[in-house]
């Protein structure tokens, strides 16, 4: 994601190489954090190891099945079960 699509503005393009060789551009200006103590500025910048949300973490730390026993295991097969008694069938009805 961009840093236009999260704030809603345009990007600026710096300007050509022949205007630049010519005006001496100055370092942009830093914030300030902590009342001035320590030098460090407010900078936004994007997330360098964005983190996975929800399914997609899901799937990827998921538990994987490492032992052949588990690999290959089908699913298991259950004997058919019995017919309903009476009471739980509809009774048909004449139309």
């Amino acid at each position: 994601m961009s840093v236009s699509a999260i704030f809603g503005s345009r990007v600026v393009l710096p300007p050509s190489s022949a205007a630049v060789a010519t005006k001496a551009i100055a370092p942009p200006q830093r914030l300030a954090v902590g009342g001035g103590h320590g030098g460090t500025g407010l900078v936004i910048e994007c997330s360098s190891r964005p983190q996975k949300k929800g399914t997609k973490h899901h799937m990827k730390t998921r538990p994987r099945k490492t032992r052949l026993s588990d690999i290959r295991r089908a699913p298991t097969n259950y004997p058919p079960l019995p017919p309903l008694p009476s009471e739980w069938s509809l009774p048909v009805q004449p139309e």
